[in-house]
């Protein structure tokens, strides 16, 4: 019985590149997952894992911040503490080259980027001790990173896959590439062995194409789920969008391949995901968190923490005090703040509400405007005095989760919200998005199909 270990999305950030000032404080308060205190979180998760009985950790990308020589350098030492109890076998992406080529250095009231960079073909020979040198085949692709095989045990092999780039400059795979990945699923069967795949990018959205779709999912995503489930691959472990969900695509052939996306260690609720490979070929996964981790000599509440610094990207945004503060909060979540921020007249009051409003409120505001009618009188008697930033809160932290809180399609929690939620579709008959949302807060209230906690796939 083999038993492995998945994380994903370290963004390890060296705290030599300033953790102090007004521009550190916007891009560290923009971002679900931490940057100062990264280290401190790796180090705790790398201490509880290499106690465990597991027998082989796999990382799946963006183990840097962004791409930062110095962040490499030290959570390459950190790999190598770790391997000295577990073997070790992980995949780069785009984070770790800094692929939009912006490094950044935060001083005060100002940002440099005078940070020297990895770039994409030294990472194979860097990180060799991490899965490339115990490759029973490798792949080198056009911009120098590498995929490869390994042989986990005596019947189970990973399939370690570099989706940074494909011939059209996204992410996904060139056709030489595409042939050697085939090539590898046809030897595993061959060989009598499960290939368990694993990459950055998702294959599918999970949850909703408005929440994972696009640029999360590599380009061509149905061909390229398509091509690896007809070829016979039955699992991919990814990253990227830093929530914990599972679920699965067919292919018109009817071939499934069942995705477990791995949410970011060093965000809310720092997945570490334990997977058992079974008799019958089958995965169970049960999906622990990081209780604790030291941060300047004191034992922190990791949950607690990271569940607050999660919250606080929504919080910090609701609570702009004016035009330009909500121009740059915008502008720190990588949206056009000068552009939204015009509308600070109609947005800021939009916030003040959703920050100090009770479900009464908005209750008698829908009423007046004549959008009240499909809402249970009793649902608001009962949620009354909850705040709406209370929902807000929920809902966000069950996306990166993956639904520890669920809700039944019975339960009054969910027949509110999904009232509410409804309303949009009502008013914007012909807007596909709106009724999107709808399958999209449902998913996420439901936790899906899958228990993206614990489960035999």
């Amino acid at each position: 019985m083999t038993k492995l270990t998945f994380i994903a999305d370290t963004h390890h950030y060296s705290k030599t590149l300033g953790t102090t000032g007004r521009q550190y404080h916007l891009r560290s308060g923009s971002d679900q997952k931490c940057l100062a205190e990264t280290g401190e979180i790796i180090d705790a998760a790398f201490e509880k894992i290499a106690v465990s009985d597991t027998d082989a950790v796999m990382i799946a990308g963006d183990v840097t911040n962004d791409g930062e020589m110095v962040s490499h350098l030290e959570f390459r030492e950190k790999l190598y503490k770790l391997r000295e109890k577990k073997r070790i076998y992980l995949i780069t992406a785009t984070h770790d080259w800094c692929c939009d080529q912006n490094p950044r250095r935060f001083s005060g009231n100002t940002v440099t980027h005078d940070v020297e960079v990895m770039k994409s073909d030294m990472l194979p020979e860097f990180y060799r001790d991490f899965g490339p040198g115990d490759a029973i085949s490798k792949f080198i692709t056009h911009i120098g990173t590498c995929s490869y095989v390994a042989q986990l045990s005596e019947n189970v092999r990973l399939l370690a896959l570099n989706d940074d780039k494909n011939e059209d400059n996204h992410a996904g795979f060139t056709e030489e590439h595409f042939k050697w990945i085939e090539e590898q699923i046809k030897k595993a069967r061959e060989d009598k062995c499960l290939i368990i795949g694993m990459e950055h990018h998702l294959l599918t959205p999970h949850i909703s194409p408005l929440i994972t779709g696009g640029g999360v999912c590599v380009a061509n995503r149905e061909y390229v789920a398509s091509r690896l489930a007809d070829a016979g691959l039955r699992y991919m472990f990814v990253g990227h969008s830093h929530i914990q969900n599972t679920t699965d695509f067919k292919s018109e052939k009817g071939n499934v391949i069942t995705e477990v996306n791995v949410g970011s260690l060093v965000g809310y609720p720092a997945p570490i995901v334990n997977v058992t490979v079974n008799d019958d070929m089958t995965l169970s996964y049960e999906v622990e968190h990081l209780e604790t981790f030291n941060l300047n000599g004191n034992e922190i509440d990791a949950q607690k923490f990271l569940k607050n610094h999660a919250l606080a990207l929504i919080h910090r945004l609701l609570s702009s005090p004016n035009r330009q503060e909500l121009a740059d909060r915008l502008t720190a979540l990588q949206l056009n703040g000068r552009k939204l921020s015009k509308y600070s007249g109609v947005i800021l009051p939009l916030f003040k509400f959703i920050r100090t409003a009770d479900v009464e409120k908005l209750y008698k505001k829908l009423k007046h405007l004549g959008l009240a009618r499909n809402i249970d009188k009793s649902l608001v008697e009962k949620f009354k005095n909850k705040k709406l930033l209370s929902f807000a809160d929920e809902i966000m932290l069950s996306v990166f989760d993956g639904s520890i809180q669920k809700y039944t399609r019975e339960d009054d929690y969910y027949r509110l919200v999904m009232s509410v939620v409804s309303i949009p579709s009502r008013i914007m008959k012909k807007n596909t998005n709106m009724k999107k949302l709808i399958f999209a807060i449902d998913s996420i209230l439901t936790g899906g199909r899958f228990d993206n906690r614990k489960a035999t796939i």
